[in-house]
């Protein structure tokens, strides 16, 4: 039911902008509180006295997460299922209902056994994390892409996707502040109240929906009917029939496995060169310093956007391949530390704003099931098939080079986190290829638009 551009008035557009603006928001507040809080923990567990062992294998923090991270492609099967099914019967604020119970239950369970974690709870929670941010990013985007047009996407989006990167220097940066001060259970207390807001916006937003008039694309003749398919291949099956939702695909997956990569380096070096101690508090100075350099960037891109809708998305995707590409280089030269901090502030900067905007805005000349189905497909499944492969590469990699130091510690290898910033610049190659396809088609079905 997308907002006509005859219909959508000045009012309707400013009230409907703002809910939509607090609400993702909230969201992303919730997520970089969640972050540098479970990745703390769970590197805290895992240091170079006290190594993750599988049999006679011993990997410090940095490598253990990515085997939490690969457990996630079956979290991702069943959140695929669970998203595909649950979008059959709840649409708008009622799939945000729905998310969010589920993730105020969990936070629940945390929020009374998080203070004193046994191992099984810290690994538990990290998967929280990922848990949270696919339910809660599928719920708003697939609403957002049921009730705005593509006329009015490109203006609008980018204002939209400020919210959620204000969300993430509110978040990083409060995080930061009061990381002393707070207890892991208080963090989680806090988490439940804002869940229980974005209800609350998501309830206005839907009562605002309800006026605006139904101009959806006609679904394709081709595409099939979702009572034909089981919940686990519907969006599979819409994905791989079209090659514009395969190069959606692709740059999903291939920047999840760079992301991944920077991850798994940023964490690596921060371990190596940074005390114990210090390691929630640089964590949160790096992601903050991401996410206020990406309000900043959203910012004057939104005003841009505005001004000059007509702008070609495929400039708005290649920002940050591009700066990967740069931060890889020069990670590449110089294993230090502040190159790998370097590589998670570009990725901050613009992954969760100018890319998230024209990521989200490929989807919008698409149809209702294509936006609900498929997206859930791509933004779940897909990405967590690139983090698993992400997973391959960063774990085999530098543990091929890891080695001892003559107190008898596990120390990571800077030449193993070189190598990843070389595969990281081939992967970006693919990643450039798969913009100019969806860039082309995209250009054609905004002119039929």
């Amino acid at each position: 039911m997308p907002i006509s551009k005859t219909n959508f008035s000045s009012a309707k557009k400013i009230a409907f902008t703002a809910t939509m603006f607090l609400y993702i928001n909230l969201v992303l507040i919730i997520f970089w509180i969640l972050k540098p809080l479970k990745k703390t923990l769970f590197i805290q567990q895992y240091n170079g006295n006290t190594p993750f062992k599988i049999g006679s294998l011993e990997m410090l923090g940095s490598s253990a997460e990515l085997l939490a991270k690969g457990a996630n492609m079956f979290i991702a099967f069943l959140l695929v299922i669970f998203l595909t099914l649950i979008t059959r019967i709840a649409k708008r604020q009622m799939l945000t209902f729905c998310c969010m119970g589920l993730i105020i239950a969990m936070t629940i369970f945390f929020a009374i056994t998080i203070n004193n974690p046994s191992e099984s709870v810290i690994w538990s929670f990290y998967w929280f994390g990922d848990i949270y941010i696919s339910l809660m990013l599928a719920a708003f985007f697939s609403f957002l892409h049921d009730t705005v047009d593509l006329k009015n996407a490109k203006s609008l989006y980018g204002f939209i996707i400020l919210g959620a990167v204000s969300g993430g220097a509110i978040g990083s940066t409060y995080f930061r502040s009061l990381i002393d001060e707070m207890t892991h259970q208080q963090w989680l207390h806090l988490i439940i109240g804002i869940g229980l807001i974005i209800c609350i916006l998501a309830a206005f937003a839907g009562w605002m929906a309800k006026s605006i008039p139904n101009n959806e694309p006609d679904q394709a003749s081709h595409e099939v009917s979702k009572q034909k398919f089981n919940a686990a291949i519907e969006g599979a099956s819409l994905v791989f029939k079209s090659r514009y939702l395969l190069a959606i695909a692709g740059i999903v997956g291939l920047y999840e496995i760079t992301s991944e990569v920077l991850d798994f380096q940023f964490t690596a070096i921060t371990e190596k060169f940074v005390e114990e101690s210090k390691l929630g508090s640089h964590f949160g100075a790096v992601y903050a310093i991401g996410n206020i350099a990406a309000l900043a960037v959203q910012l004057g891109f939104s005003i841009f956007a505005a001004k000059f809708p007509s702008y070609r998305i495929h400039w708005a995707l290649l920002v940050l391949p591009l700066a990967v590409a740069i931060g890889s280089l020069f990670f590449i030269i110089a294993p230090i530390l502040i190159a790998g901090s370097f590589l998670k502030i570009a990725d901050s900067t613009f992954a969760y704003s100018v890319n998230q905007t024209g990521r989200e805005t490929l989807y919008n000349p698409l149809s209702q099931q294509k936006k609900y189905v498929a997206r859930s497909f791509v933004e779940v499944f897909v990405q967590r098939t690139g983090k698993v492969i992400a997973l391959l590469i960063a774990f085999l990699i530098p543990m091929l080079f890891n080695s001892y130091n003559e107190e008898g510690q596990l120390e990571t290898s800077l030449i193993g986190l070189q190598l990843l910033g070389v595969l990281t610049c081939v992967t970006v190659a693919l990643w450039f290829y798969c913009v100019k396809i969806v860039g082309t088609k995209f250009e054609l079905l905004e002119k039929r638009a």
